[in-house]
């Protein structure tokens, strides 16, 4: 081994002597599959990114948008991403027990107060009581929006029934069209439909009680890239960590980078940011795990609760 690093620092001498530009060091790669880009919480990476901490500490982020939940934690298992940013807890506790190679690595936010439940302005629905009986829009199985859906059956007693709609601009068409009785939205998407009298909040996530203090949106990551590169996985979440510091501490600043991202305008923007706390987006503890396990499983996410093998193994908090 001796003989390669004498080749390589005559090599590097060599370049200099001659005035030559020295190669740079390559950067550490890391793909991350990032749920719902675009929101404020799930747009740190991007921001992180395009701000270019990243590149400054010796990573070169690649993000690949994806539509949530289950979709998010595939993108990890089969479509070679390291991280998964923001998956549904519930799609990671299933996908595990079902014997992917992931492990949870932090929360991503807890509660569920971003989320909001609307219907067309002239909709005889007027309460939360209102709606059974009715459709109601999420977006992708095993996504944490499903999780207040399935939630608020269960607290509420109400019969209602749970659709599956994708994007939140299909979702608008579908409920404007009556396809759906109620549509799902986070900010800043459906705000400017608020402010025209277009649409009309019914209820936020945070009616549903046994969502408040959990983390209902966790990070993934895949065993092979925990095992084998631990050190820039760690690298990662801190660089993020202290991009979501100055993102708040700097709340003008990352609100014009919120519009931008958006194509809305500053005071919609900022308006949008008054749903996120900072509080609600660190990266540990895993709040209420044993509570979401008990979730999954009452509502068929896993057959029965995790071994205590299991329990130990899913979480592996970097850093």
């Amino acid at each position: 081994m001796l003989k390669p690093v004498g080749k390589s620092l005559a090599f590097f001498a060599a370049l200099a002597a001659c005035g030559l530009p020295m190669p740079a060091s390559a950067a550490d790669t890391v793909k991350v599959a990032v749920s719902w880009v675009g929101l404020w919480d799930t747009s740190q990476p991007t921001f992180c990114k395009d701000r270019g901490a990243f590149e400054k500490a010796g990573l070169d982020v690649r993000i690949t948008p994806t539509r949530g939940g289950s979709e998010t934690v595939q993108a990890v298992i089969a479509g070679g991403m390291d991280i998964g940013y923001s998956p549904g807890t519930s799609a990671a506790i299933a996908a595990f027990v079902k014997g992917a190679p992931i492990k949870i690595v932090g929360s991503e936010f807890v509660g569920q107060n971003d989320t909001f439940f609307y219907v067309p302005v002239n909709s005889p629905i007027k309460t939360i009581e209102d709606i059974a009986g009715k459709k109601v829009a999420y977006p992708r199985p095993g996504g944490a929006t499903e999780a207040v859906l399935l939630g608020l059956k269960a607290e509420r007693k109400l019969d209602f029934t749970p659709v599956s709609s994708g994007g939140m601009d299909a979702t608008r068409t579908m409920t404007m069209s009556g396809q759906v009785d109620v549509g799902y939205s986070v900010p800043p998407s459906g705000l400017d439909a608020v402010a025209k009298g277009e649409i009309r909040v019914l209820f936020s996530g945070d009616v549903v009680e046994s969502q408040r203090e959990i983390s209902a949106r966790v990070n993934i990551a895949s065993d092979d890239f925990l095992k084998n590169r631990r050190p820039v996985a760690e690298k990662f979440f801190m660089v993020l960590n202290e991009c979501i510091d100055w993102a708040y501490a700097n709340p003008d600043e990352s609100a014009k980078m919120f519009a931008a991202l958006n194509k809305i305008d500053l005071s919609t923007a900022k308006e949008a940011l008054k749903f996120y706390n900072r509080d609600k987006l660190r990266f540990a503890p895993v709040k209420g795990f044993d509570e979401s396990v008990k979730w999954a499983v009452t509502n068929k996410f896993i057959e029965q609760p995790l071994t205590p093998e299991q329990a130990k193994a899913i979480i592996d908090l970097v850093p």
